[in-house]
């Protein structure tokens, strides 16, 4: 049982590297195995195909983010710091190894009509709203929604420019978007104050 779950294991750690840095359509089964210095039917006997095999590394990328994240804001304190330690967080994941952008993104865009690659994609994207929501809400913004939505457009944005530019511009281009979600925040959370006033004689 040992052997099975740490051969699997294996098998999703190189995948994800192996596509992350070479892409999943140019990379085929023959590669992750060698990566992962096991055969291709060992591949196949944990996962039905490269899409499988795709979508699995990235719920494991996923999953380790999370956990990631979820230390770096467990160091801050409650309300606007904790949103703002998101993109300090992001930054700093940039500068140490993603100099490709956004594993996710680029897996959605080259696997458009894959819907197994595509559900692990779209299941990041809500996990990562759903923590931005939270902290929106926790910060006294008014639509937590709203702003979550516009703080993963700008982050979205990071990681597209990362791609293009490279990992060097990724501290210039976090700090921007960094700057420009405290000024959304600013603006959610004044209306929030304001409102009582608002309806006074």
């Amino acid at each position: 049982m040992q052997r099975h779950t740490t051969s699997r294991a294996r098998l999703l750690a190189a995948a994800e590297q192996v596509f992350y840095e070479q892409g999943i359509t140019r990379t085929n089964i023959d590669t992750v195995a060698r990566a992962a210095k096991a055969t291709k039917p060992t591949v196949y006997a944990h996962f039905a195909s490269k899409s499988a095999l795709a979508a699995g590394a990235l719920e494991a990328r996923q999953q380790r983010i999370a956990a990631d994240l979820a230390a770096r804001l467990a160091d801050e304190e409650p309300g606007r710091p904790r949103l703002t330690a998101v993109f300090d967080w992001l930054a700093s994941a940039y500068e140490h190894g993603n100099g490709r952008g956004c594993a996710f993104l680029n897996a959605a865009a080259e696997s458009a009509v894959d819907d197994t690659v595509t559900a692990a994609v779209r299941a990041e994207k809500r996990w990562l709203l759903n923590v931005l929501r939270d902290l929106c809400a926790e910060a006294g913004c008014d639509r937590p929604d709203e702003l979550a939505s516009q703080l993963l457009l700008l982050i979205d944005g990071v990681a597209a420019r990362v791609l293009v530019h490279g990992p060097g511009e990724a501290g210039a281009v976090t700090a921007a978007a960094a700057r420009a979600a405290d000024a959304l925040l600013t603006s959610a959370t004044s209306a929030t104050s304001a409102a009582p006033g608002r309806g006074a004689a």
